[in-house]
């Protein structure tokens, strides 16, 4: 299980390697890791482990399969198959399979495996990187050289489309799928596997000074990699780690020596990148950069302009035209009947991450990643269309919903999270 975990997260950053066509679209590799990493946790411990997992989010579990249900009759009455639906199953199936395994981690159940997570972001970080220098040097693009012409221009399009653009190419996927935007879950993954690393060090055993050592390599890694993914929905999820730890230690009146430091290393981080130019670009990804915006808004006048023919049935094509809205192209690809428990959903995610927020001085230190991974899929649901959420954030909501069942409705017998010592070394 151990191996099983580490090859999962190894794999799910390589999200530019297509594997051929299915009956449910193009098959890539980060979806055969999740599938087989939920067939393999679903057979490997008994039914009950799942039970907390779906009474803490019944909610959300009743509202996928009922959208599931509707988007399979829409595509039904419209001449189409159920892919969608069986998609949002399957992936159902994948946030099942990873509650149930973080539920008996949080518990104090399977440490090896734990000690393994605790290496997830250095795992992720390390095979981003061997992933795109591979795909870089196959398709010629030299990203020194096209990082120095974005610092010149000041233009973050220029290292978006000739760095990220051209190294997806030629790796499996169809023409139409080859895109920048698949950055986004590239990068999102990179920011939960920095926070369940971070969880995974705060709970269990103390960690050894060489997965210290290997945790804050990793950390400052992923940290520049965020921001060399000039993502703005991924970095603005990744902003929320820093407000909710200041927040939470305000409110607890504790605010150590060691996040002063961190807090001032921080600072000094963000004036070197002033320095290189780079914060620039990343300012102007933000603040000048009218182009995402721009196209947004046209997109967002295109899909409520479709609106009166689309809203009860569906219908509208969301491939060419996506609103980069969750419940709008829902809404528009799915009908109403869709709609109604999307919106449930996002509800119910927005729910649990404002409660959380809000009593977070309350609860134990290792809660905190827990709380920012859900910012992640909260953010996306506004800037990712297609109607469907993306994988990376299932995994991410099982994360979620696993830790949680255990605070709420810790096994008999268990250490709950609360008494599970948090080591000093992973006060970040």
């Amino acid at each position: 299980m151990k191996a099983a975990t580490i090859l999962l997260f190894a794999l799910l950053p390589l999200q530019w390697v297509g594997l051929g066509s299915t009956p449910l679209g193009q098959l890539r590799l980060h979806q055969v890791a999740l599938f087989g990493f939920a067939a393999f946790v679903l057979t490997h411990y008994h039914l009950r482990t799942y039970a907390p997992v779906l009474r803490v989010a019944a909610v959300f579990v009743i509202a996928n399969l009922y959208m599931a249900a509707a988007i399979a009759a829409v595509q039904f009455y419209q001449g189409g198959a159920a892919g969608a639906a069986l998609q949002q199953l399957m992936y159902l199936a994948v946030f099942v399979a990873a509650g149930g395994l973080f539920y008996l981690l949080a518990n104090g159940h399977e440490q090896h495996i734990t000690q393994s997570l605790r290496l997830t972001g250095a795992v992720v970080c390390t095979s981003l990187i061997i992933g795109l220098s591979v795909a870089m040097l196959v398709n010629g693009v030299n990203p020194a050289g096209v990082l120095g012409r974005t610092i010149a221009a000041g233009d973050p399009e220029i290292f978006q489309k000739e760095v990220f653009k051209s190294a997806f190419a030629g790796f499996g996927l169809e023409d139409d799928r080859v895109a920048g935007n698949l950055r986004h879950e590239i990068f999102g993954f990179v920011l939960l596997s920095m926070l369940i690393s971070t969880w995974a060090m705060r709970v269990g055993t103390r960690p050894a000074r060489r997965q210290v050592a290997i945790y804050r390599a990793a950390m400052i890694t992923g940290v520049v990699l965020l921001a060399l993914s000039l993502s703005r929905s991924v970095l603005i999820a990744a902003a929320v780690w820093p407000l909710l730890v200041i927040v939470r230690s305000l409110r607890r009146a504790e605010l150590s020596t060691r996040q002063v430091g961190i807090l001032f290393a921080s600072t000094a981080a963000v004036g070197a990148l002033l320095l290189t130019g780079f914060g620039a670009v990343i300012s102007n990804r933000f603040l000048t950069d009218t182009t995402g915006y721009e196209s947004r808004a046209n997109l967002y006048g295109e899909a409520f302009g479709a609106l009166p023919d689309y809203w009860l049935l569906g219908g509208y094509s969301t491939v060419a035209n996506s609103s980069h809205n969750f419940l709008l192209d829902t809404l528009l690809r799915n009908g109403i009947f869709a709609f109604l428990p999307a919106l449930v959903i996002v509800a119910t995610l927005l729910f649990a991450f404002v409660s959380l927020s809000l009593s977070l001085h309350r609860l134990p230190t290792a809660l905190v990643p827990v709380v920012v991974a859900l910012a992640l899929p909260l953010v996306r649901a506004g800037t990712s269309g297609g109607g469907l959420i993306p994988p990376v954030e299932w995994l991410a909501l099982g994360f979620v919903a696993g830790v949680v069942a255990a605070w709420r409705l810790p096994q008999r017998g268990a250490t709950p999270p609360d008494r599970v010592r948090a080591p000093v070394a992973a006060n970040v």
